[in-house]
């Protein structure tokens, strides 16, 4: 029987899915289908509030694509079809019904890049090497990360600077650009991801999702469009019982009772 490339816990309602594939966690089409599936299993559980997402090991979170692999790099079919996976990935963090934050530590390289700057909050090691150096392997960032996401998150000439030089950067620069949200010890990386975790597990799981839904469709529309997006999403969170229970709660001085995500899909 073949070892799980991608490990699963659940515990206090905070799921953590952890990449496994030493020594450095490169990623595979069946590592990420076994993601997704773990992806899957966490939106599925009705106690679960947030997910955790790492890396085994010390060495890396993700090293990207396994280069090794004949099914992802072997030939143009087999590149297009594990391109198209990997944007489906993406996507699929970006709109989980579950916020996701990124543990990120050691080599984080190419599409580990993708994978830990598309989570919600992004947390990274002391010890985090970032490089986005595709173009030094006679490929494109395919995924949607690179030439999609990137200039918006820091800007033109910032993503230029990371594609076209494609050397090592650390945390901290990758903090300067707002790609992740702090830096931390690598020793009290997974303390902090626990803590930030059980804060967003008390906040209504509706108002966190709805959140989420507009800030990634911000990215995608214009102004107009955004300020219906907005307000359907304000009447729907108006009409909703938290809305409710949450003023409530603070008013009576007690831990408010939010409704699960899944009460909705009943």
């Amino acid at each position: 029987m073949e070892k799980p490339l991608v490990q699963y816990e659940v515990q206090d309602g905070i799921v953590t899915i952890t990449l496994d594939n030493p020594p450095v966690n490169a990623v595979s089409p069946r590592s990420l289908n076994a993601l997704n599936e773990a992806l899957d299993r966490a939106e599925n559980d009705e106690n679960a509030r947030v997910i955790i997402f790492t890396g085994a090991g010390d060495r890396a979170f993700c090293a990207g694509g396994d280069l090794r692999a004949k099914e992802t790099f072997g030939d143009p079919e087999s590149a297009r079809a594990f391109r198209v996976l990997g944007r489906s990935t993406l996507n699929r963090i970006e709109s989980c019904r579950l916020p996701i934050i990124a543990a990120l530590h050691g080599y984080c390289i190419g599409g580990g890049t993708a994978l830990g700057w598309s989570c919600d909050i992004r947390l990274a090691a002391d010890n985090t090497v970032f490089r986005a150096a595709d173009a030094y392997l006679g490929m494109l960032p395919s995924w949607g990360m690179g030439l999609t996401r990137l200039p918006r998150f820091v800007g033109r000439n910032k993503a230029l600077d990371i594609l076209l030089i494609g050397e090592d950067f650390d945390a901290q620069s990758a903090f300067d650009m707002g790609l992740v949200t702090k830096v931390v010890a690598r020793d009290g990386l997974m303390d902090e991801a626990w803590r930030i975790a059980k804060r967003i597990a008390t906040a209504s799981p509706t108002a966190i999702l709805a959140t989420r839904q507009a800030i990634s469709q911000n990215l995608r529309t214009t102004w107009d469009e955004m300020v219906q997006v907005e307000d359907s999403l304000c009447e729907m969170m108006a009409a909703h019982p938290d809305a409710t229970e949450g003023p409530s709660a603070f008013t009576e001085k007690r831990e408010p009772q939010y409704q699960g995500l899944n009460h909705e899909r009943s």
